[in-house]
């Protein structure tokens, strides 16, 4: 009976998006049953979204791991995910259990926060001493159950004792430093940051432990303190704060651990698939785009509107940068499935026409890149994650019918400046310390737009036959033979119009050549658009440089 359960789990139909929803319905019950079994002193926490976010990244980079080493021990990668997805459900056990054990009262589950020579040894005796807090007796039971049926699962399938008994060693490893990573961090860092006690805690009884005071201090002294509620600090206590804060903190590693986790099964599932997505991220595109970002960032810092920058900083700044190439990439692909029949003509290296996707894979694939740009922006603040609602939004109906908004001219050339502005406000507001929206000034976002819905414009020239066989306007059709002449003024002026806007007539001694450069690149025969955004990224890296100077010696 079990072979047959096993190999009709092997034959099941499943898709990313269906195997994330599956995901998210078991976490969920999870998460109703551990509110019960294990109550704090601030009542329902599991229901606050920071929370929730964490706790899902916790059991995705768990599964992900586990997905990877049953796959590496079975060569199917595709199987071992849906193993672990028709498993998962006995993550139901652990609270259920602690309930019955400890006679309705619950027990609290947790990460171990041990460090030093207490890791090795709590890994040594199956997580430590402690039965009724961190690792519960529910938590080891159900690991005790899970461990049994990856071998069993491994014995139907004929892999070797030593194979097998490695594997489970691995997947025990595995669960073991997700749950310690805080003393696991710790220790590696040699790090003591003793605080004291928390802002608002004056007892001295309050003293924490070293563990405790180093992510203290890690959350409120990074840029994560101000990013953690849209209503700030003072809208709840310092100590359920500092619960939050971790939570960001923890999502924020979890997220890149787990976004790297996704790219390595993705790619053992099907690699050539996974090449021909990646073939087409576009970097000199992409790269614009996190050009803006930490140019949002570095407006923030040149301008003092931060704190001091923290390792947990850099941290957060990665997710950004993951979160913004995802939400690229999910523009791209919506973009290519609408615009095949153009790409026939102007793009014929793409993944569509070459046959190496198809719609139904694009669209998949381009719902991991959603993830991970909605999860991402999150885990750094809420600014973040509005502005890559605004960026969704935008290329949505930039691409997608009934508007499809890229038919008509200057109209999408504005949406892709809208893009860009919501790019620069999200590394700005990240960083700023003050949320008000006017402390990025207001005639700079209205000159983001103005610079950006110029300059965009180049891009069109490549795709003039295509566009014009799709019905698409653009100016180099509505301008015809002059076309070209006018998409290199408009260019050559969203060079100019920069020293305006930042008002900072300095920068003239860098805008005035790149607009003659910029107009002659356009009109010169062949188009090449590689030079185009060589150009700009050494304007960008010109200005970013002359700012630094600046910040650096003023």
């Amino acid at each position: 009976m079990i072979n047959k359960l096993l190999n009709n789990i092997e034959k099941t139909k499943i898709t990313f998006s269906s195997w994330l929803i599956s995901f998210i319905s078991i976490l969920f019950i999870r998460f109703l049953f551990e509110l019960l079994s294990s109550p704090t002193r601030h009542g329902v926490i599991l229901f606050n979204p920071i929370t929730l976010v964490h706790y899902t990244l916790f059991w995705a980079t768990l599964t992900l791991g586990m997905i990877i080493i049953i796959g590496h021990a079975t060569k199917d990668f595709l199987t071992s995910s849906k193993i672990a997805l028709f498993g998962l459900p006995i993550i139901w056990l652990a609270p259920i259990l602690d309930i019955v054990i400890s006679g309705g009262k619950g027990f609290i589950q947790s990460y171990i926060f041990d460090n030093g020579y207490k890791i090795i040894l709590n890994f040594l005796t199956f997580f430590g001493p402690n039965l009724e807090s961190g690792a519960t007796y529910g938590i080891r039971i159900e690991m005790i159950i899970v461990l049994i049926g990856i071998y069993f699962y491994l014995k139907y399938k004929e892999i070797s004792r030593t194979t097998n008994f490695y594997t489970i060693l691995k997947i025990y490893t595995w669960g073991f430093i997700l749950a310690s990573w805080p003393g696991i961090l710790y220790t590696i860092s040699h790090i003591t940051a003793p605080i004291g006690h928390l802002p608002d805690i004056h007892s001295p009884k309050s003293i924490l432990p070293d563990i405790y005071s180093f992510f203290a201090k890690t959350v409120f002294t990074s840029n994560i303190s101000h990013n953690t509620l849209y209503e700030g600090i003072s809208s709840v206590s310092s100590s359920r704060f500092f619960e939050l804060g971790f939570d960001k903190l923890s999502s924020q590693i979890l997220f890149l651990i787990s976004a790297v986790l996704i790219g390595m099964v993705l790619f053992k599932i099907n690699r050539k698939k996974f090449l021909a997505v990646v073939k087409n991220i576009r970097p000199e595109r992409v790269g614009s785009y996190i050009a803006l970002l930490l140019g949002g960032v570095g407006f923030a810092y040149v301008n003092r509107l931060s704190y001091p920058i923290l390792w947990i900083d850099v941290i957060s700044v990665t997710c950004l940068v993951v979160s913004w190439i995802s939400l690229w990439m999910y523009a791209v692909h919506n973009n290519d499935i609408e615009d095949i029949e153009i790409d026939h003509i102007s793009n014929k290296e793409r993944p569509l026409v070459q046959k190496e996707l198809d719609e139904h894979e694009m669209r998949e694939s381009s719902y991991v890149w959603l993830t991970l740009a909605i999860v991402g922006s999150f885990c750094v603040g809420f600014y973040p994650f509005f502005m890559s609602l605004v960026y969704i939004f935008t290329s949505h109906i930039y691409s997608t019918p009934p508007l499809r908004l890229r038919k008509f001219p200057l109209i999408p050339s504005f949406l892709i400046g809208v893009a860009a502005l919501a790019t620069i406000l999200s590394g700005f507001f990240f960083l700023s310390v003050n949320k008000d929206v006017q402390t990025f000034p207001i005639f700079l976002s209205i000159g983001v737009i103005i610079m950006a819905t110029l300059a965009i414009n180049v891009k069109d020239i490549k795709d003039i036959e295509g566009d014009r066989k799709n019905g698409v306007i653009t100016l180099p059709i509505l301008f015809k033979k002059n076309g070209e002449n006018i998409v290199g003024l408009c260019f050559a002026l969203s060079f100019l119009l920069v020293p305006l806007f930042l008002a900072f007539n300095f920068l003239y001694i860098w805008s005035i050549p790149a607009s003659i450069i910029g107009y002659m690149l356009v009109i010169k025969k062949p188009f090449n658009e590689n030079s185009i955004f060589t150009l700009r990224f050494i304007f960008v890296g010109l200005i970013g440089t002359t700012y630094l100077y600046l910040f650096l010696f003023k």
